[in-house]
């Protein structure tokens, strides 16, 4: 897909992108991906201080919908970003069954084929160390989400954002990355808490520790991306630290993740427009210092993936980016479609 917008015929690109813990310290990054990213609708999740996302609107001359997040205790918004006129828009709260929120809006985009698309932005739970590694709250969460789009008129619509699930035949890359985890266990950087949990050593910011900073940054990470490591109970270094760095061994534990979340849109008819495009490329979006999965998607309606042209992953190897591994610990998916 060309990075340039140079055509006739009437396009619009829109891109998914988790900023990881609203930006914090990175946000200047973030704005120059965003930059050169130039696309028409964008969705963001980990939306922190909302009024710094307002003023990034206004910079990239976008109108900015937000989405308060389901659990009134979490800190957490989505926000939709457009350079399109909104018919309308609806952020709905299911109290109880998501974390997050549907944030929904309909877009002219100015097209003769398709006039009007809707634009549902999703940040489903994490939750990895819950029953079925999260996915049982997921399968939730999206069946949610299905359920209202159902209650409204049929049109053409995306699904786009961080769903935190795995496709059916995607690789994970488990060994490496719990090879990339022992070894910041052994350089000192994760360390155990009382509680037995392994989490990143995090520099002072009060004190100036900047040699801890150097540390991270020797060990390969940018120590502004510390939020996005995962904490992990200290049980899992022994287990993990003779595993051989094998695609054979990250086939095997890629079958002891469920992938419900996935299958279930699939099921229901939508399009996963990245694999549409590239139907054996990898497209690992997370963790920008340990690329081990794919779990930021534009899912289609099928009359809209009839029109896709293009996908990516922006930080990629077909997309590179000289800032997007630093702004955020996932790189952001962008999808173009004639309309």
């Amino acid at each position: 897909m060309s990075r340039t917008r140079k055509f006739t015929r009437r396009r619009i690109r829109v891109a998914t992108y988790n900023i990881l813990l609203g930006g914090e310290r990175r946000l200047d990054l973030v704005r120059n991906v965003l930059t050169r990213l130039d696309a028409d609708i964008v969705a963001l999740q980990e939306v922190r201080e909302v009024d710094r996302i307002r003023e990034l609107a206004r910079d990239l001359d976008m109108e900015m919908l937000l989405g308060e997040p389901s659990d009134p205790a979490s800190p957490m918004h989505t926000a939709i970003l457009t350079r399109l006129p909104v018919r309308t828009w609806r952020n709905r709260r299911h109290h109880g069954r998501m974390l997050r929120s549907h944030l929904h809006c309909d877009i002219e985009t100015g097209g003769h084929e398709l006039p009007l698309v809707g634009v549902h932005c999703l940040h489903l739970a994490a939750r990895f160390g819950d029953r079925n590694k999260g996915e049982a709250r997921r399968i939730r969460e999206i069946g949610a989400v299905l359920t209202d789009i159902a209650d409204e008129p049929a049109r053409p619509h995306l699904l786009i954002g961080d769903f935190n699930a795995l496709s059916p035949g995607d690789d994970i890359l488990a060994t490496s990355f719990f090879r990339r985890m022992n070894d910041l266990r052994r350089a000192g950087l994760l360390v155990a808490g009382p509680n037995g949990i392994l989490a990143p050593l995090a520099p002072n910011r009060e004190d100036g520790d900047s040699g801890l900073a150097d540390r991270w940054r020797r060990a390969g990470v940018d120590p502004r991306l510390l939020g996005g490591i995962p904490v992990l109970p200290r049980v899992v270094s022994p287990l993990t630290v003779g595993l051989p760095v094998s695609r054979a061994m990250d086939r095997f534990l890629g079958r002891l993740i469920e992938r419900w979340t996935i299958e279930r849109l699939l099921k229901e008819g939508y399009v996963d427009c990245y694999r549409r495009v590239h139907p054996r490329a990898r497209g690992l979006t997370c963790a920008t210092w340990q690329l081990s999965a794919r779990v930021d998607y534009v899912f289609a309606t099928d009359a809209l993936a009839a029109h896709v042209i293009g996908a990516d992953v922006v930080g990629g190897r077909t997309w590179p980016d000289a800032d997007a591994a630093a702004a955020s610990d996932h790189y952001p998916v962008v999808a173009e479609f004639s309309v």
